[in-house]
């Protein structure tokens, strides 16, 4: 049995490349309809079952560890609590005085230190933000 899910789409021409690989640029439709005018029906099998085991230990991965730094913070545990707490990670900038530009907010990491991440010549180039 497959689970399947629905997506409705607005306009779902802005995801199609344009038909001549020569043109840089793409023109959108004239008009946004206000319905979803299309469906897209995406299903991925249900089952449990794990994928067949590589029989090459060549072609074997093993994951250790998960690790992100994020918006929503540094570790796996709070970025998944904070997405599913349907939380924005976007807020006003604090790091630096925003006033001179037309946009005054953003995602801004917090609380990343580049420690054992970074080599420090690469890391003294970079600023805080």
């Amino acid at each position: 049995m497959e689970t399947q899910h629905i997506i409705l789409l607005k306009n779902p021409s802005l995801f199609l490349l344009p038909k001549s690989s020569s043109s840089t640029t793409f023109k959108s439709p004239a008009r946004l309809g206000r319905t979803f005018r299309h469906v897209l029906l995406a299903s991925h099998p249900s089952s449990g079952a794990a994928p067949k085991r590589e029989k090459d230990a060549k072609k074997r991965v093993v994951i250790t560890g998960m690790g992100l730094v994020s918006v929503f913070g540094n570790d796996v545990d709070t970025y998944y609590d904070r997405l599913l707490a349907g939380e924005s990670g976007i807020s006003l900038i604090d790091k630096f005085d925003a006033s001179i530009f037309p946009t005054r907010f953003s995602g801004q990491i917090r609380g990343f230190k580049s420690n054992g991440y970074i080599d420090a010549k690469s890391d003294s180039r970079l600023d805080d933000c």
